[in-house]
């Protein structure tokens, strides 16, 4: 089973308690007929594992089920990996039936041509029966606004009321609140 994790993206998976919201949030989209789930907020609010532990739940499942687990079933990409796998991974980005891209900044600073071929990717899984987890430090209805490019298309997809559900998360394991009284808030 770890090969095959592997394979998806899945080889390290942290066994860390995650808010219920975010774990709600992911099967409730799974359910549901969207098509994106954002997850967004600052760093060390659990977005990255809590979507790990999901998708390596979901392939454990499929497996103890006898079933193929494979990378057109679903896949685990970190967004800064995205442009240098894109060549040989291209095909799966589009075909993979729940794909997760991890940390998406959608910076002006990205190669033009980079940033065409990630729309096309969002605009396929927009109009095809495929669910994408994004997680992201960014709220990407800042980006709606002002001259039409790229990052804004982008965000338009990812932003739909209708296809797209966005969950903040605001806890933190890496800053919690100053102790007051018995307990830390987080």
């Amino acid at each position: 089973m770890q090969h095959i994790l592997a394979e998806l993206g899945l080889e390290v998976v942290p066994e860390i308690k995650v808010p219920d919201k975010l774990m709600l949030a992911l099967k409730e989209f799974e359910l549901s007929h969207e098509r994106f789930l954002v997850l967004w907020g600052p760093p060390g609010t659990y977005k990255t594992t809590a979507v790990k532990q999901y998708l390596k739940a979901l392939a454990e499942k499929k497996y103890a089920q006898n079933e193929k687990v494979g990378v057109y079933d679903l896949k685990f990409v970190r967004f800064v990996d995205m442009p240098k796998l894109w060549k040989e991974e291209e095909e799966i980005f589009y075909r993979t039936q729940i794909l997760a891209i991890d940390d998406l900044v959608l910076s002006p600073d990205l190669p033009g041509k980079f940033l065409m071929k990630l729309f096309s990717l969002i605009d396929y899984r927009y109009t095809h029966p495929r669910k994408t987890i994004i997680t992201t430090n960014h709220d990407l209805t800042s980006l709606l606004k002002g001259e039409v490019s790229f990052q804004q298309r982008i965000a338009g997809r990812l932003c739909d009321a209708n296809l797209s559900k966005r969950v903040s998360t605001k806890i933190s394991y890496r800053t919690p609140n100053e102790p007051s009284g018995k307990s830390v808030r987080w």
